[in-house]
């Protein structure tokens, strides 16, 4: 995998992870996660020391800007330095378009403390931007590094397939856990 897409997977994923980390509630699962390892009490510590600046964040960044970054990165992943771009990107906008239908889904059956969550336009917008961003950067790279046509095989396709299986498996459960347990 190339480090550049290895970048545009990871950072905005820990980047957001973060700020779960060290602004949502310690009820959420990623926090319950690093409490029962090695790292609880570094992680405490830093918590106690970003609460100092809590104040200088929106709130957008805090409860949207995550949802943004975990597109972006899902989209990366999708997206980035693949053969079969065209296909890739109907899947990753039917995964675009299933998270805004989620959000509104909230607007009727979800509300604050509810599994589902709660309906949010800053969501949405996030969820909008994180989409274009990566749609536009892996469409420069794809047209920059076109692949060979020699590649359009039907193995790649069906490598690119379970790879595409591989990812929405992984970055659901990554989607999922922050309103786990």
């Amino acid at each position: 995998m190339k480090k550049r897409k290895l970048f545009l997977i990871l950072f905005p994923l820990f980047l957001g992870i973060g700020i779960y980390l060290l602004y949502r509630s310690r009820d959420l699962f990623y926090f319950k996660l690093i409490h029962s390892t090695f790292l609880s009490k570094p992680i405490l510590h830093i918590r106690d020391f970003a609460k100092l600046y809590r104040k200088l964040f929106s709130t957008w960044v805090v409860y949207s800007l995550p949802d943004g970054l975990w597109l972006f990165s899902f989209g990366a992943a999708l997206l980035t330095d693949r053969i079969f771009y065209y296909y890739n990107f109907i899947v990753f906008t039917c995964i675009y378009i299933w998270m805004v239908i989620l959000e509104f889904l909230q607007l009727y059956f979800g509300g604050h403390g509810s599994m589902i969550g709660t309906f949010d336009v800053m969501d949405i917008l996030f969820f909008t931007l994180g989409y274009f961003f990566i749609v536009l950067i892996s469409k420069y790279y794809h047209k920059k590094n076109l692949p060979d046509k020699s590649l359009f095989t039907i193995e790649n396709k069906k490598k690119e397939v379970i790879y595409n299986i591989k990812t929405i498996a992984i970055f659901t459960i990554l989607g999922s856990l922050p309103s786990l347990l």
